[in-house]
């Protein structure tokens, strides 16, 4: 059948026009809309790229890869989180959900038996991950704006330790929780385990930065929560669809290569068996590679400071008209108010939680122009309801 054939063509036309509808309503999700023009690396997606096996070990037949390329990725964000020069490891993965089961993966044969602590906060990969590797995994409630209790924190593991001497404590530190982007501190997280008694060799501590990884990055160090290798985290992940407007899903996971271990090397791929996945895209790198160079530090920093600018900007606005609205922490894209009447969702769809929160993420590309579509149907929305709600949190 040709490629002409209306059918085929009417269909396309179709979905295009009903996914552009949806992204004239779309503030409730955490994907940046500014990609540049990608003509430069359209011409590879004619090409089947198969990262297949270790990310650093090119051998084997295969030669249709973009592992070099992949490495410098892998690099560019070691760099930016304080991962040793000498100590790295890590590869570009299809998501965070795949970063964390790689990270827990790893965290597991170098702590065989450890239980994983994490926050009611933390993204549901991680309780589905844990599952998947027969892990036990704690939850430790968090604070009213997301952030986990490094007091019970510390409760649990000393607890855990007393019953189970020995077997360590594996803990991931939310940053940038789903709903509120609300950051668990890794340093304070490492304090609590010092606390709790665990040896600096039976800890591991993995940083879910899927969302604001590297916006918080480039930040000040002083003015930020710790969340780098600097501050105690063995492994972190952070997505590509994300902050980096790729426009397919795709993470990057960097750990600690003294506690990076595989499965030995595979006589087909000659190469170690080190990924969760054997063939991995070599697309996915080659975007996020361009990306990363196209905007550099500088244009990245200035992405998350617009981003940062528009997130005040909506938080100013929703409370101008009577609706509380509040950030989780000071870095936050996203801006947290009490669920709007059921309507609006209908038009303007959200994420909400069982607290009766919802939220806007201010992504990169996203415009004033759309928040105040956004606050004026709220505002018609809400003059049929019998009464503005109080905040949560403030």
């Amino acid at each position: 059948m040709s490629t002409e054939d209306p059918s085929i063509l009417g269909r396309l036309d179709q979905l295009y026009a009903d996914l552009a509808r949806h992204a004239e309503y779309d503030l409730g999700f955490p994907g940046a809309t500014d990609l540049p023009d990608m003509t430069a690396v359209s011409r590879f997606e004619r090409v089947l790229l198969n990262n297949v096996g270790h990310p650093y070990a090119a051998g084997g037949s295969y030669r249709l890869h973009t592992k070099v390329v992949e490495h410098e990725v892998v690099q560019f964000v070691a760099d930016l989180v304080d991962a040793p020069l000498d100590n790295r490891h890590g590869y570009v993965t299809t998501g965070s959900t795949e970063s964390n089961l790689w990270a827990l993966w790893q965290a597991r044969r170098h702590l065989p038996g450890a239980a994983v602590f994490a926050s009611t906060a933390a993204h549901y990969s991680v309780a589905k991950n844990a599952e998947l590797l027969g892990m036990p995994l704690h939850l430790i409630p968090a604070d009213d704006r997301g952030e986990i209790r490094y007091d019970l924190l510390r409760a649990a593991v000393a607890e855990h330790r007393r019953r189970r001497y020995g077997t360590g404590a594996i803990v991931v530190a939310t940053i940038g929780t789903t709903m509120t982007e609300a950051v668990d501190d890794a340093a304070l997280v490492d304090e609590a385990l010092n606390l709790a008694g665990v040896d600096p060799g039976h800890r591991w501590i993995h940083a879910d930065a899927a969302l604001a990884g590297i916006p918080l990055a480039l930040c000040d160090p002083l003015s930020r929560p710790g969340f780098t290798f600097a501050d105690g985290v063995h492994s972190f992940a952070v997505s590509g669809h994300k902050f980096l407007a790729t426009p397919f899903p795709c993470g990057i996971v960097v750990a600690l290569a003294d506690r990076h271990t595989g499965r030995g090397s595979i006589t087909y791929t000659a190469a170690p068996d080190s990924t969760i996945t054997g063939s991995r895209s070599g697309h996915a790198p080659l975007w996020l590679w361009y990306l990363l160079r196209y905007w550099g530090r500088p244009g990245l920093r200035g992405r998350a400071a617009a981003a940062r600018e528009l997130a005040g900007y909506t938080e100013r606005q929703l409370r101008g008209i009577g609706w509380p609205a509040w950030r989780a922490q000071e870095h936050a894209f996203t801006v947290v108010f009490p669920r709007p009447p059921q309507p609006l969702l209908e038009r303007w769809p959200l994420a909400t939680d069982e607290r009766g929160n919802a939220h806007v993420v201010c992504m990169p590309g996203k415009t004033r122009e759309l928040v105040d579509r956004f606050v004026a149907d709220l505002a018609h929305a809400l003059t049929g309801a019998v009464s503005v709600p109080k905040t949560i949190a403030c």
